[in-house]
């Protein structure tokens, strides 16, 4: 029982480490399959934030593989909501709306790349991961509650 319960916890934890999905189907996937709410949090929070990690560790050969790839640039219609957002606002907000915008993973690469120092990112997106986790855990807890 405890091996499948662990099982499960690596599968959240994978599933919130995968870009766009994150903790948005992370948290109500483990608690659809019986984890316990805080273990679940904890685990897409985990899940969300080491990839984060590892970007800024790495962030120098990513923006060189970008460029080369894409030398003059690619614009979606969410990319530029997230610049419009970050010119107006700064990294608090960015930060705060990455999530639900275009996810943490884009997101970070997006704000070094404007220069933002490293280390004050990170602080900004796991507070930021923490308090979207602390809003989809009880959201998806009580739905999942209510349907069953």
């Amino acid at each position: 029982m405890a091996q499948d319960t662990l099982l499960m916890m690596v599968a959240v934890f994978i599933v919130a480490a995968t870009p766009l999905l994150e903790i948005w189907i992370a948290i109500p996937m483990g608690l659809a399959m019986g984890l316990d709410p805080v273990l679940t949090a904890i685990a897409a929070i985990l899940g969300n934030f080491i990839p984060l990690l590892i970007i800024v560790g790495f962030f120098e050969k990513i923006r060189n593989w970008y460029e080369s790839r894409y030398p003059e640039g690619r614009d979606s219609r969410r990319l530029e909501r997230f610049r419009r957002i970050w010119e107006r606002y700064g990294l608090p907000v960015a930060a705060l709306t990455a999530p639900a915008s275009i996810g943490t993973h884009l997101a970070i690469v997006i704000v070094l790349t404007l220069g933002t120092d490293a280390k004050r990112t990170l602080v900004w997106m796991a507070f930021s991961i923490i308090a979207w986790a602390a809003v989809v855990t009880p959201l998806a807890y009580y739905g999942i509650t209510y349907l069953s």
